[in-house]
C-alpha cells in the first residue's frame, strides 16, 4: 500500500476508540517563536534561528517547550512575535514581545519565568492564544487536520490564532493548545473547535475532546477530568490539587477541591494498558499500546 493510500494514524486511533483523557503534552513553561519560513520535521532545531539564540532559549528555563508559530508561509506584518507562557495551575501568565531580529531575544530577561516573580507588566498579554499543530513535515495528520482547524479558528479570531510546530500526539490530530491555561484538545472537527474557543472565551473548559492541562502530570490530568465530570464545574482554573498518593504501578489516590475550598473529592485513578497496539504516527514507525485512565469506584 502506497503512503498516500495508507490510513491516517488519527483515523486508526478513532476507529480503535483511543481515550483522550490524560494525554496532554506535559510542560510548565512554553516559548512560542514566530518563524514564517519553511519548517523541518524538527522545526525549532532545524530552523535558521542563530544557534546562540536557540541555546539561550533552551537554557533560560529548565524543561521549557519551544514551539515555532506562524500564520501562513509568509509574514504579513512587520517584525516577529515571541510569547512566553509562565505556567501555573492557578495563575498562569503570558507575555508577548515584538522583535525585529531573532538576536533581539538575547536582550529579553527571561529569568522571571522560574523565579516566582512576574514579568514586565508592559508585556503581559490578557487575550488568549490558540495554536493548531500543523507541521506537515513531522506528520501528515498535522498537515491535513491541523490546517482544517487552523482555518476554522482563524475565521473567529485571526489575530489570536497560530499554526504551531509539533505539540505532541499525532494520532490525536488535530491537536490544539489554548494559552495561557494550556488546555490541550484533540480529534476535533471545525465546529467542535469553534465551540471550544467560545467556551474558553467565557473562562470555561470543554470536556469533550479534552486531553488535559499541560501543567499537570497525566494522572492529574485524569483526576481533573473526573472531578469536573463529577461536579459539573467547568470554570477555570476551577480546581486545585490537594494531595497525590502513588498506590502502585499506574495507580494513584488524588485529592481535589475547588479553588474556594468546596467540592472536595478523592479519586482512585488507574491507568489500564491493553495489548492492542496502534500507530503513533502516519509513518507507522512508532506504535503504542492502547491505554486509558479510569476512576476506580
Amino acid at each position: 500500500m502506497t503512503a498516500d493510500k495508507q490510513p491516517y494514524c488519527s483515523q486508526i486511533a478513532r476507529q480503535d476508540q483511543i481515550s483522550l483523557i490524560g494525554t496532554a503534552t506535559r510542560a510548565d513553561n512554553w516559548f512560542l517563536v514566530e518563524y514564517p519560513a519553511a519548517w523541518e520535521s524538527k522545526a525549532f532545531e532545524g530552523s535558521q534561528i542563530p544557534d546562540e539564540v536557540k541555546d539561550y532559549l533552551t537554557a533560560a528555563v529548565e524543561g521549557v517547550r519551544v514551539l515555532l508559530i506562524r500564520k501562513t508561509g509568509k509574514a504579513k506584518h512587520k517584525g516577529l512575535h515571541f510569547f512566553a507562557i509562565q505556567g501555573d495551575a492557578l495563575e498562569p501568565k503570558m507575555y508577548g514581545y515584538q522583535i525585529d531580529d531573532y538576536t533581539d531575544l538575547l536582550e529579553i530577561d527571561l529569568s522571571y519565568m522560574t523565579s516566582g516573580r512576574p514579568g514586565d507588566p508592559a508585556h503581559l498579554r490578557e487575550k488568549p492564544l490558540y495554536l493548531a499543530c500543523a507541521n506537515g513535515k513531522r506528520d501528515r495528520c498535522c498537515a491535513k487536520f491541523g490546517m482544517q482547524v487552523f482555518k476554522a479558528m482563524s475565521a473567529i479570531d485571526p489575530e489570536a490564532v497560530w499554526q504551531s510546530s509539533h505539540i505532541g500526539g499525532h494520532n490525536k490530530a488535530p491537536v490544539t493548545l489554548f494559552f495561557p491555561h494550556g488546555l490541550n484538545y484533540g480529534m476535533t472537527s471545525s465546529d467542535d473547535i469553534r465551540n471550544l474557543m467560545g467556551e474558553y472565551q467565557r473562562g470555561r473548559v470543554g470536556l469533550e475532546f479534552y486531553r488535559g492541562r499541560v501543567v499537570y502530570d497525566t494522572h492529574l490530568q485524569a483526576g481533573e477530568h473526573f472531578w469536573r465530570e463529577h461536579t459539573g464545574i467547568l470554570d477555570l482554573p476551577g480546581m486545585e490539587v490537594v494531595s497525590v498518593e502513588e498506590l502502585g504501578d499506574n495507580e494513584w489516590w488524588i485529592d481535589v477541591h475547588g479553588v474556594d475550598g468546596a467540592d472536595h473529592h478523592s479519586f482512585h485513578v488507574r491507568q489500564e494498558v491493553s495489548d492492542i497496539e496502534i500507530p503513533m504516527t502516519c509513518s507507522g514507525k512508532k506504535v503504542e499500546k492502547l491505554s486509558r485512565f479510569v476512576w476506580v469506584e
